[in-house]
């Protein structure tokens, strides 16, 4: 896998398309009126299942593997995310900034209490489009799985940041 990836959102679309190069590679789409997310990335294709009504939480289903459970997400009010996979590895989606120009996930590691940053992405608003990069900093082999994660996040923070601000 490259370890820069390009992404694009086109402005009223409920889809994301995630491009190596000029080649499109993976994306993501939630249908209307649905919380859940269908993405699949390099062949690898996952299913994330919001859960609950006030309190939300994620299901991360393998759907190559026969829908199995790999991993949850956890939120943290609006500040963050955890990731848990069933493996136990546990990873940290954060933003860096309020406007979500910028945002990351670490390995969060025994031996480190700030983490290892894994994947940092950024975006770029266009006209009519949001768009941005994703670079893979550290090869992990569930990489896919951490990047669809990282965006999946990330849009999960700005539907409910809209849906508060009706």
């Amino acid at each position: 896998m490259e370890k820069q990836l390009h992404w694009v959102k086109e402005a009223f679309s409920r889809s994301i398309v995630i491009m190596d190069g000029e080649k499109v590679v993976g994306g993501m789409h939630r249908d209307l009126l649905v919380r859940d997310v269908d993405a699949h990335l390099n062949g690898v294709h996952i299913f994330f299942d919001v859960r609950g009504f006030l309190v939300h939480s994620v299901n991360i289903h393998d759907k190559d593997a026969g829908d199995k459970i790999v991993g949850r997400i956890e939120f943290e009010g609006f500040n963050g995310a955890v990731v848990r996979l069933e493996t136990g590895e546990k990873y940290t989606w954060q933003r860096e900034n309020f406007m979500m120009h910028e945002w990351s996930i670490v390995a969060d590691t025994p031996e480190s209490k700030t983490g290892n940053e894994i994947i940092h992405y950024d975006r770029t608003r266009m006209f009519l489009a949001d768009e941005g990069t994703i670079e893979l900093v550290t090869a992990l082999p569930n990489a896919e799985m951490l990047i669809l994660t990282g965006l999946f996040v990330r849009n999960y923070f700005l539907r409910r940041r809209k849906i508060a601000a009706t």
